[in-house]
């Protein structure tokens, strides 16, 4: 055999081999970092549209869970209740109506609560976004007020027809047409039953709160006593819920049930929050039109005036439609969000939202929800 020259044996790669193997090596790396790029971008989308699928789902649940039990308690005897200028103490100091202003988002909110089921106050949370205010009892003994009998009425106690179903630490709410309402709280130990005759103390009992006497009620009138909860179980609510300045949906309990007078953080990356009333114009008991909290007879002032067809306009509110703006908390690197989102999109033009999202946020996903939850306890309840 013929012996392979030397040369020819050390012969390599010729240069036009390594350019076109370096032209193919940058050709993967290129497309290799294109597929990491991308991966990487849907994986931050993906995660950033879960999060907002999840807090979308979440706040739907929560929210009906809050809202749609509205008026419970109170709406059985809404003549005397709707509007009324609710009075409660807490442990000998007086919470409602306040001495100062409710703690920021809700320091627009007036400082003299009246009672409604759900009350829309339009614009006065953080940018402009709307307040929720609800008012549920809970106390599961038929929410039929109890009528107090006349002239029964003294600085502790008082008598009604019955106390089948009350017990001691009982939050009750006391009412009379022309003369107002307040909250107090039954002495423990009681248990309900062949007795007519309700002791009040704890925490909630006072004789006197902002001018108004126990001794007040059921002097001329009838007043009647609804029960609304327990201190220690199946406690009510009457709550705030609106938009902090830092995007986060927060509430407020009104009756301090925990001792304290601070809001409470429920959900971040909430930016934005409206609501609608849905309406029923004749009484047939469906809704006939949507009405925003702006309208004349039905912003806050005017559906709890207290007067005849104030408490018609509450007792015609059928169920509330919620809007919210949601915006997740991942930056991209690029404008991922639209310039605005339209909340109550399907209403007429005059009840639409537009929420603008300004240039230094779009780099942040948006997404706009929206839900509607009746409010049972006012369906269910008679206008004769």
């Amino acid at each position: 055999m013929k012996p392979m020259p030397r040369m020819a044996a050390r012969r390599g790669f010729t240069l036009i081999e390594l350019m076109v193997a370096v032209a193919i090596g940058m050709v993967l790396v290129l497309a290799l970092t294109m597929v990491m790029v991308r991966h990487d971008t849907g994986k931050r989308t993906l995660v950033s549209s879960n999060d907002l699928a999840l807090t979308s789902s979440y706040l739907a649940f929560s929210m009906d869970r809050e809202l749609r039990s509205a008026g419970s308690g109170i709406t059985q005897n809404w003549r005397d209740n709707f509007g009324c200028l609710l009075r409660v103490a807490r442990g000998g100091t007086q919470i409602l109506p306040r001495a100062a202003a409710f703690p920021a988002p809700f320091d627009t909110v007036p400082q003299q609560v009246r009672l409604a089921p759900l009350l829309v106050h339009a614009g006065a949370g953080a940018n402009g976004s709307d307040v929720i205010a609800v008012a549920t009892g809970s106390s599961g003994v038929g929410e039929t007020p109890i009528r107090v009998q006349p002239a029964s009425v003294t600085a502790v106690d008082l008598r009604v027809t019955s106390t089948v179903g009350l017990r001691g630490n009982d939050l009750v709410l006391i009412a009379e047409d022309g003369v107002g309402c307040t909250v107090q709280q039954l002495a423990a130990p009681f248990t309900g039953g062949a007795t007519q005759l309700v002791s009040f103390g704890g925490t909630y009992a006072q004789s006197e709160i902002d001018s108004l006497a126990l001794t007040s009620f059921s002097t001329a009138g009838t007043a009647f006593l609804s029960p609304l909860g327990n201190t220690t179980g199946n406690r009510p609510a009457l709550r705030l819920y609106g938009v902090a300045a830092d995007g986060t949906l927060v509430s407020h309990d009104m009756l301090q049930l925990d001792g304290t007078d601070a809001v409470q953080p429920l959900v971040d990356g909430v930016v934005d929050l409206r609501a609608r009333y849905g309406v029923d114009t004749n009484a047939d008991g469906r809704i006939d039109t949507w009405v925003a909290a702006t309208d004349a007879n039905y912003t806050a002032a005017a559906l709890t005036a207290g007067t005849p067809a104030a408490r018609e306009r509450l007792l015609s509110i059928m169920a509330v439609r919620v809007g919210m703006v949601l915006r997740s908390d991942r930056i991209e690197r690029d404008d991922v969000a639209p310039a605005s989102l339209t909340l109550f999109g399907d209403l007429d033009a005059a009840l639409r939202h537009t929420h603008n999202i300004a240039t230094a946020d779009r780099k942040q996903r948006f997404r706009a929800v929206e839900f509607t939850v009746p409010l049972r306890n006012v369906m269910l309840t008679a206008r004769t």
